[in-house]
This record gives structure tokens, C-alpha cells and sequence, in this order.
């Protein structure tokens, strides 16, 4: 049985997200860091802040990682 043939086997939905960063949780961080600061800000700041988010997570974020770990876990969990 091959990759494809195996991975059709599961009752899930392969597009369901599992983790997803939002623009909301970009602006919670800047206001946690600029507190009122944080109502002077710009549309135009605000597209630049999303901009430099999305680069440092393109630059530095590697999933595989966070994927292995997980697995791990999970292996280790079925197997008790």
C-alpha cells in the first residue's frame, strides 16, 4: 500500500487547521507591548507589523520540528 492509498484510509479532514496565527493575536502582542501607545498606531503601521511578522515566521519557523515533537508525544502516549 502506498503513501496516497494509506492516507485515504483515514475519517478526517485533511484541510482542518491545527494551529493558525491571526492578525488578532498580532495586535494583542502590540498591545501588550505599546499599551495606549498602541491607539496612535496607523493602518499603514499596522500592514508594516503584519508584514514583519509573516518574514520572521517565513525566516525562522521550520514546522517539522513542532510536527516530530508532537508525534513523539503521540507515540509515546498509544503505547502506554
Amino acid at each position: 500500500m502506498n503513501h496516497q492509498e494509506i492516507l485515504a484510509r483515514f475519517a478526517v479532514d485533511p484541510s482542518e487547521v491545527i494551529y493558525a496565527i491571526t492578525l488578532a493575536t498580532v495586535l494583542s502582542a502590540i498591545v501588550n507591548r505599546l499599551g495606549e501607545e498602541a491607539l496612535a498606531l496607523t493602518p499603514d503601521d499596522l500592514c508594516l507589523a503584519r508584514k514583519e511578522v509573516v518574514a520572521a515566521f517565513d525566516h525562522n519557523l521550520d514546522i517539522r520540528e513542532f510536527i516530530d515533537e508532537g508525534l513523539d508525544a503521540w507515540e509515546i502516549t498509544r503505547n502506554l
